[in-house]
């Protein structure tokens, strides 16, 4: 069985942060588009509880802000609790990994507002993965290459490199794409 959510959203206010006991918790909420619009032309989107504990729950209260952008994985936890004698239902992603996707790199920068401000960063960062990437494979590929010479081999392993070129293409992809003008555009009722 697998329970694993993966959101990319923006925090509808600051987060909470508590200690109980000896636990640090830091608890948000998410705004996560759907990728949809409604009837009345606004975006569908889910707010979305989220809890981190530990050190996680530190650098959430630590780095974040409300508006900032993430990207987190975590499990989605249900669960009961009694409050003026009625039994209530929650249903809330326990974080395990969480991405700044739009850390200032100074205290005077701004979160990007604008949908090509917003494709400049993710260029930015695909380019950077890219190059890393592309580094880790020439590296991979010269120690092959040498493991192969002294084994007397010929036939090296291309997963790396085809693993690349792969990641290439997807960035390709995505550059090619025009992203809908309005989808920036989040409104809540």
């Amino acid at each position: 069985m697998l329970n694993k959510s993966v959101l990319v959203g923006r925090l509808t206010k600051d987060p909470a942060y508590y200690k109980k006991g000896e636990i640090i918790i830091s608890t948000f909420c998410l705004a996560v588009e759907r990728g949809y619009k409604t009837k009345d032309g606004t975006i569908a989107v889910d707010f979305i509880v989220c809890k981190a504990f530990g050190k996680l729950a530190h650098n959430i209260h630590e780095y974040t802000k409300k508006g900032q952008l993430v990207a987190l994985t975590g499990q989605i936890q249900s669960r009961a609790y009694v409050k003026d004698d009625k039994k209530h239902y929650i249903t809330e992603i326990i974080c395990e990994t969480i991405k700044f996707l739009n850390m200032p790199a100074s205290s005077k920068s701004t979160i990007p507002q604008t949908k090509e401000e917003m494709s400049e960063l993710i260029s930015e960062s695909a380019e950077s993965y890219a190059s890393d990437l592309s580094s880790k494979v020439a590296k991979e590929k010269l120690r092959a290459e040498a493991l192969a010479k002294e084994n007397g081999e010929n036939n090296i392993d291309d997963k790396l490199y085809s693993e690349y070129h792969n990641v290439v293409d997807v960035i390709k992809e995505t550059e090619q794409q025009t992203p809908d003008a309005d989808a920036s555009k989040v409104t809540t009722s």
